[in-house]
């Protein structure tokens, strides 16, 4: 069975903060986390939760079946206050039924085939649909960015659902205080560059780089998740260099099984893939309904299909390839 991850994020004023404990406790402390359709207990009463980043919790328990979900209890401590909350969560889902609301992607296609009523059941076109993500999410390198927190000591970072892979990760460092950050000539001003001058600015500079730098040998490795429509996957980074306060991860992106798509290059080829797949299965309807000695266009139709089929994967091939820049040494 697949396992479950459960995560709590404290914020106080905007700010990740740490509590003092955390735990799965119910009012009645009879439970952690139990099943919805059974209420059998999964997860003991006072089960810890364990820190895996400033303000961050998690527990994770394997699950006992599919399609499951689940009801329980956060307990946690703070500044000697005991508060409690209930969250509800869906486990590992094993059917291939659509669970996106599909009212805007249907109501464009079935409007690029007026006057004609087409003749698809609704359950195909939604599942022609998902056909067209499932390809686009196996084949495409569209390319994001986003930031994640990293503190320092910390073992991991939990990335969004949308992230299919990771291709290069970029510490971002953060000024603390000027003696630290900035070399030595932007804290003097206008001043007789002597000798003496000009070494201390080199030398500022060097120890700056040193800090920063020097020595980290800054590594990354990208774990993704069994999970992807429920849970991120996760960056492990390490020899973070010193006053780094998150990455920026350079990723490729996914949709996710509840997404509404909204970036056009996305919505544009996955309609359009969509109605491709949809002239072929016309097609095929049309052509076997043929009548005796009444001819109709139902190979015809298939044919365009198809040859807009492959139109599209190859436009999807050629603009998910990745630009390299150069630069001049």
């Amino acid at each position: 069975m697949s396992e479950l991850t459960i995560q709590e994020t404290f914020t106080i004023g905007g700010v990740l903060t740490d509590v003092t404990s955390v735990k799965l406790s119910n009012a009645a402390s009879t439970f952690g986390v139990k099943r919805d359709d059974t209420d059998a207990v999964v997860v003991v009463d006072g089960a810890s939760m364990t820190k895996t980043a400033t303000g961050t919790y998690e527990y994770s328990f394997t699950e006992p079946d599919s399609d499951l979900t689940y009801t329980y209890w956060v307990e946690w401590v703070y500044q000697g206050a005991t508060y409690r909350d209930e969250h509800t969560v869906a486990g590992r889902t094993t059917g291939l039924a659509t669970v996106r609301v599909t009212d805007k992607y249907l109501d464009w296609l079935q409007n690029e085939f007026k006057p004609l009523t087409l003749a698809t059941p609704v359950a195909t076109q939604k599942q022609c649909l998902e056909n067209a993500i499932r390809y686009w999410n196996t084949h495409s390198a569209y390319k994001i960015m986003t930031m994640v927190a990293y503190t320092s000591g910390q073992v991991r970072a939990q990335l969004p659902e949308s992230v299919k892979m990771v291709v290069q990760v970029y510490p971002s460092s953060t000024t603390t205080w000027i003696w630290n950050d900035h070399p030595l000539w932007a804290i003097l001003g206008v001043t007789i560059l002597d000798n003496i001058t000009s070494d201390m600015i080199m030398l500022s500079q060097a120890f700056r780089n040193y800090r920063i730098f020097v020595g980290a040998d800054f590594r990354w490795a990208f774990e993704k998740s069994e999970e992807p429509n429920s849970e991120g996957g996760y960056i492990y980074a390490m020899n973070v260099p010193s006053q780094v306060a998150g990455l920026c991860c350079v990723c490729t992106k996914r949709i996710t099984d509840t997404e509404d798509i909204k970036q056009e290059p996305i919505l544009d080829w996955v309609l359009q893939y969509t109605k491709a797949l949809l002239m072929m299965i016309e097609g095929n309807t049309l052509r076997k309904s043929t009548i005796v000695d009444i001819k109709n266009d139902g190979g015809d139709l298939v044919s365009e299909g198809n040859t807009e089929k492959i139109r599209l994967q190859e436009k999807l091939a050629k603009d998910s390839r990745w630009v390299v820049l150069a630069r001049r040494c």
